[in-house]
């Protein structure tokens, strides 16, 4: 047996003992497709991820199996994708979790598929698709056929204009789904659903009555103190197999703990439990420890699940290697945890968190940026798969979140420069919405039809509302309705993976807050400001910064003075209020002008 070194290989394989590699696994590409047509084999798609215990496992018995892998290697043409690094192709080709494994013709088109399966069950499976396929080609061709023309003859969903009792039926979801005894949302598993969370932290920021209070304290306090957090080295594990939050499956993933550092933030930032602080800084140091690169300043993806290791006691693991980190750097997620440093230098003033998500976020666009292509998705070396919708989002919202935090005119500028590429790229100008990437290579199968998953849609709507109202651009915003409103006949079937939506929605029709203050960004009293207007118990707001030493002649003419010292202005909706010198006056000036003209965010009646 031998032991594969994912950073030595073009595939991830099981960091244990294991004969995977024995099998000749070809990138998702066109010489598999053509190596399939000219052979009339079907394919073999794997898709694992580098975290995912049961793809360890599969790799260690199943693909490690004499008969497996001659097999495969006689009768298949075995592709391999790696799900973080391909999100485009797991989405459409997952069988309902990892590894999946799927049967494919040359156009990509499913013969059958399924997820683990042990070697002995999977040699019999072997050889029945390679059998089916020879001898009933004709067959499948045509009901491969049939399949594909309902699929994309089905009718478009219902658009309509978006309305409060759509957020109201998503935080509706969560509240029927809580578990009271436990915290968190249904049975086992058990996810944290940071982004429902996260919904019913700003209808608590809106005063909006019912049951969120009670739900975010609870979850929050019981998931800090349960086994999906780890204990020693700080950390979200990805899920808990048992409702008590007891019994995680131990991989750790960059983008999870992001979500949920800005959780705990948002948590701390209406209620003042400190606790709630420490959990964000324990985050914060397994992030900054375990997951950083010294030599980018960037952070890597994921680290590895190992039951053995996560079960020892704190003495004993130091004894022992950590599990493994997989060093691809990604940029979709390094820039959602920069944008939860941003926050948790906007909540708590710690400057250290802004320099650490700069100088991340900074090496993103210098090196994973390209205004024709877009984002990259992530850096193995090299800057690799370009274009998709999520990577664009969340880059166009974290470097908003560093302009908002005092870092200058250029994150403004990259963040417009990122919005705008998703409008010209992406943007599904006759329907509404956005596809989920530009233009695959190999868009053989699936990839070739494009798809606008609600999620991704609802993450760019999100960053194209604030972006608008920042810059004023109408066209941000305009675009961020129409794929809002693509899905207002379809949203409730996603259930709590909705709730990504509501929040955007409620963004959408809350009345635009806007603070604008004017002093000098290495100034504290203007670092005091921008911290007291996120203080402020509403659920959102938008900040500019004008540097008078930049646009000191042009003060006059937009109606900003300054007189020597920062100054903040504030406008709610279509009224603007007198200047704000203090810095402890900003948060109340906010809710109160705030609730004098905000919509009811009460369930409709």
């Amino acid at each position: 047996m031998t032991v594969n070194e994912p950073e030595k290989s073009e595939f991830h394989f099981s960091p244990r003992a294991n004969r995977a590699s024995e099998i000749n696994w070809l990138p998702w590409g066109e010489e598999a497709w053509r190596l399939s047509a000219d052979s009339g084999k079907p394919v073999l798609l794997s898709i694992s991820a580098v975290w995912c215990h049961w793809c360890h496992v599969m790799d260690e018995t199943s693909y490690s199996d004499s008969q497996v892998i001659s097999l495969v290697n006689e009768k298949f043409v075995a592709v391999r994708v790696d799900s973080d690094r391909r999100p485009e192709i797991n989405s459409r080709y997952n069988q309902g979790g990892w590894p999946s494994t799927v049967f494919m013709t040359h156009e990509g088109e499913i013969i059958a598929g399924t997820t683990y399966i042990p070697a002995d069950q999977l040699c019999r499976l072997l050889n029945d698709v390679s059998d089916l396929f020879a001898s009933h080609e004709a067959e499948i061709a045509g009901v491969i056929e049939r399949a594909r023309e309902m699929r994309l003859s089905e009718p478009a969903s219902i658009s309509g204009p978006c309305d409060w009792s759509m957020v109201d039926y998503v935080t509706g979801l969560a509240e029927q789904g809580f578990d009271s005894e436990n915290g968190g949302f249904g049975t086992e598993p058990k996810f944290p659903y940071a982004t429902a969370l996260s919904l019913l932290l700003k209808r608590l920021a809106a005063d909006a009555p019912g049951n969120m209070g009670e739900i975010v304290r609870l979850t929050l306090e019981k998931m800090a103190a349960g086994g999906i957090f780890d204990q020693v080295a700080g950390g979200f594990f990805r899920y808990a197999t048992a409702a008590d939050w007891s019994a995680p499956h131990y991989e750790k993933l960059l983008e999870d703990n992001a979500a949920m550092m800005e959780v705990f933030l948002d948590g701390y930032r209406l209620s003042g439990e400190a606790d709630y602080t420490m959990v964000a800084y324990k985050i914060h140091k397994y992030l900054t420890s375990t997951l950083l690169d010294p030599g980018t300043g960037a952070f890597f993806g994921s680290q590895d699940a190992d039951e053995e290791y996560y079960r020892l006691a704190a003495a004993e693991r130091e004894a022992r290697p950590a599990p493994m980190v997989d060093k691809t750097i990604y940029s979709g997620a390094n820039a959602l945890a920069a944008s939860a440093f941003l926050s948790g230098f906007q909540v708590l003033g710690d400057a250290q968190l802004r320099e650490q998500a700069l100088t991340a976020l900074g090496f993103i666009w210098e090196n994973l940026w390209d205004d024709d292509h877009g984002p990259y998705h992530y850096f193995d070396e090299k800057p690799q798969a370009p274009g998709l919708l999520l990577d664009a989002a969340r880059l166009a919202a974290a470097c908003l979140d560093a302009y908002e935090s005092g870092a200058g005119d250029v994150w403004l500028d990259r963040s417009t420069k990122a919005a705008s590429w998703m409008l010209t790229h992406l943007e599904d100008k006759e329907a509404g919405g956005f596809f989920d990437c530009a233009l695959l290579p190999a868009s053989t199968g699936y990839p070739s039809e494009q798809a606008k998953p609600i999620v991704e849609n609802s993450v760019a709507a999100s960053a194209l509302i604030r972006i608008g109202q920042n810059t004023g651009q109408k066209k941000f915003t305009d675009a961020a309705r129409r794929s809002l409103e693509s899905y207002s006949g379809s949203f409730q079937e996603f259930g709590l993976f909705a709730a990504e939506y509501a929040q955007a929605i409620a963004r959408l029709l809350d009345p635009p807050v806007r603070v604008t203050v004017v002093g000098a960004p290495q100034d504290e009293v203007t670092s005091e400001m921008i911290r007291a207007a996120c203080r402020a118990r509403i659920p959102f707001r938008s900040l500019e910064v004008i540097d008078p030493d930049v646009y000191g002649e042009d003060l006059a003419e937009t109606g900003y003075a300054y007189e020597g010292s920062p100054v903040a202005y504030v406008c709610i909706g279509s009224s603007c209020q007198p200047p704000v010198k203090d810095p402890v006056e900003l948060p109340g000036r906010l809710e109160n002008g705030w609730a004098a003209i905000s919509p009811s965010w009460h369930p409709a009646g």
